[in-house]
């Protein structure tokens, strides 16, 4: 019996980890290619950067919100962060799917994580 769940723990750790490598990657991804572009082209429009703040990449996540998520509680066109429908605007498909990668991988990382410490007592 313990070998099944030292089995069970460790395909959860397996899981969580390419879940969380998923997460990162997808991070990067967009920040470099959808978020950059996006900052990009507003300033050559004359505008400033619609989402001032950046606590160590977190505008990266602002930005998958505002265009990965539709218009609802979880994404407000007046979020204090971000100008979502000026982010939107600019947002290609491509990054909205990046936006919803980043969105989704990122909650099952965080779900899974939580799990881990709370059911496996890792951590």
């Amino acid at each position: 019996m313990d070998l099944l769940v030292e089995n069970g723990e460790g395909i959860f750790a397996v899981i969580t980890l390419i879940a969380t490598l998923t997460m990162c990657i997808s991070w990067l991804i967009f920040a470099r290619l959808s978020m950059v572009r996006i900052e990009k082209e507003i300033a050559h429009d004359g505008m400033q950067r619609p989402c001032p703040w950046d606590g160590v990449g977190g505008r990266a996540v602002w930005y998958a919100f505002a265009i990965g998520l539709p218009i609802s509680s979880f994404n407000p066109t007046a979020d204090p962060l971000i100008n979502v429908p000026l982010v939107r605007r600019y947002a290609k498909p491509i990054d909205r799917t990046l936006g919803l990668l980043l969105v989704i991988s990122g909650g099952v990382s965080v779900v899974l994580i939580l799990m881990g410490a709370l059911v496996f007592d890792f951590y």
